[in-house]
């Protein structure tokens, strides 16, 4: 069997990680042959992760939605494809390659992985909205994942899935230790193919863990950055302060989660799915950009629902309300949260949809 995977790979990880994690899981079960087609961020996942990434890309074939398909770039993934007969192709945040793609290759099947907002977004125009929709409802089986569930939209006429979030199968080999003083701050991408206003909210986010490091100093503060700018930015702020430790990219899943008493975190899915599966309290905020910062707000609601230990402030909150917050937070003590991963329903949708098995 061969399988092709195209993961958008900016502005951080959150289309790339599912992606890889299902390829992972379909080799595990099948003798399966994989071509990978990322960029910027992706990259280096894919380095982690051992995979032989195509780095064909160039920054100027990339828009604000993806690949351009009608681009050297673009036109040079469809000929891999052709040349490379896959089973079925797995897309995940490219909406105008799934149109292509089933334009080009009408019986290829295509797989589009999307989060609830991919669907439903108040935050975007509409015109925006019904093309995104327009260009996912090709694909022969959408599957959406996210911390809460959608319906099928009418104009979808083929297999549609809604599902809990799909999260890397090394989460569940991870110890949660909640008498450690360790605590992580994930930055993840920032400065990649993002808004001003994306960069602005990373770099605040260092600035308040900075913050709670200076008024902590029993605790100890590890902040993984997503690129070398942010970690520019962070370590000028640091001032080799002693209970800080800043690292460049973000290391292998257990170096940042095991025995991690609390994270510090932009709000996004993928990462709260882990904090739920590995029951770590959490101090999370929404970036400042409309369109991504509405969803991560809504991630944050939806999060406080299932667990009390993770906790959304406003960006720009002041000190007394981030002090008050993170002193609560670090006082919780274990107890079971009752959710799940997508992760085994994914594999069912696969053996139905496209293994045959």
């Amino acid at each position: 069997m061969k399988v092709v995977g195209i993961f958008r790979g900016f502005p951080g990880l959150g289309r790339v990680v599912p992606g890889i994690n299902i390829l992972q899981e379909l080799q595990k079960r099948e003798d399966v042959q994989v071509k990978i087609f990322s960029y910027l961020q992706g990259i280096d996942l894919g380095l982690i992760s051992s995979y032989n990434i195509e780095t064909i890309v160039r920054s100027e074939d990339i828009s604000s939605i993806g690949i351009i398909p009608v681009s050297p770039s673009g036109e040079k993934i469809i000929d891999e494809i052709e040349k490379f007969q896959p089973n079925f192709v797995i897309i995940d945040g490219e909406p105008l390659l799934v149109l292509v793609i089933k334009l080009r290759f009408p019986s290829l099947k295509v797989v589009v992985l999307l989060n609830p907002f991919d669907i439903e977004n108040p935050k975007n125009k509409i015109s925006s909205q019904l093309f995104f929709i327009n260009c996912y409802s090709k694909a022969d089986v959408a599957i959406v994942h996210g911390l809460w569930q959608i319906k099928k939209p009418l104009c979808f006429q083929n297999s549609f899935y809604s599902i809990n979030t799909i999260v890397r199968n090394q989460i569940l080999e991870i110890e949660n230790a909640n008498d450690s003083k360790r605590i992580v701050c994930i930055l993840g991408g920032g400065t990649v193919n993002s808004s001003e206003s994306f960069y602005l909210s990373t770099t605040t986010i260092a600035e308040h863990t900075i913050l709670l490091a200076d008024c902590f100093p029993e605790l100890s503060f590890e902040i993984f950055c997503g690129n070398t700018n942010i970690y520019t930015y962070v370590i000028t702020k640091t001032n080799s302060k002693r209970n800080v430790r800043v690292f460049e990219s973000i290391e292998n899943v257990n170096t940042i989660y095991n025995s991690a008493k609390l994270i510090i975190s932009r709000a996004g899915r993928n990462t709260i799915s882990e904090l739920l599966m590995l029951n770590i309290p959490a101090l999370l905020f929404a970036t400042m950009c409309d369109v991504r910062g509405s969803e991560q707000t809504e991630n944050i609601k939806r999060a406080a629902v299932i667990s009390d230990k993770i906790i959304g402030l406003n960006i720009q909150s002041d000190k007394t309300t981030i002090l008050k917050t993170f002193k609560k937070l670090i006082s919780f003590q274990q107890s079971e949260i009752q959710w799940h991963s997508g992760n085994t329903e994914l594999i069912n949708i696969f053996k139905n949809e496209l293994l045959c098995i």
